[in-house]
C-alpha cells in the first residue's frame, strides 16, 4: 500500500519535474511559453573533469505568422538545477515582464 501512495501522490515543491520558461520572439515580438520535463528530456554528459551534467536542447516556434524559430539551451548540474542557459531567435523573460 505505501508503494502505490508514492507512486500517485501529487510532488512535493522541491521535487517539481518540469521547468518552465518564457521567451520573446526577437523578430516579432511574440511571448512564446516552453517547459523542459527535467527528468525525461536532458541528456547526459560529462565535462573536461569528468563531472556529469544535463543539456536539453528545444526549438520553439509562436502561433502567429512569424514562424521565426526560437532555439534554448539549458544545462542542468546533476540536481537539475539550471547551470546556463543560451538563446538564440529571441530573449528570455522573466517572471513578471511578460
Amino acid at each position: 500500500m505505501n508503494i502505490l501512495k508514492k507512486l500517485f501522490s501529487p510532488p512535493t515543491p522541491y521535487q517539481t519535474t518540469f521547468h518552465k520558461f518564457s521567451v520573446k520572439c526577437k523578430r516579432c515580438g511574440e511571448m512564446v511559453q516552453g517547459q523542459i520535463n527535467i527528468y525525461n528530456e536532458p541528456s547526459l554528459e560529462l565535462d573536461e573533469h569528468d563531472h556529469p551534467f544535463y543539456v536539453c536542447r528545444k526549438v520553439l516556434m509562436g502561433s502567429g505568422l512569424c514562424f521565426q524559430q526560437i532555439e534554448v539551451l539549458y544545462k542542468f548540474d546533476k540536481e537539475r538545477n539550471v547551470l546556463e542557459r543560451q538563446i538564440t531567435g529571441g530573449e528570455f523573460m522573466e517572471a513578471g515582464q511578460e
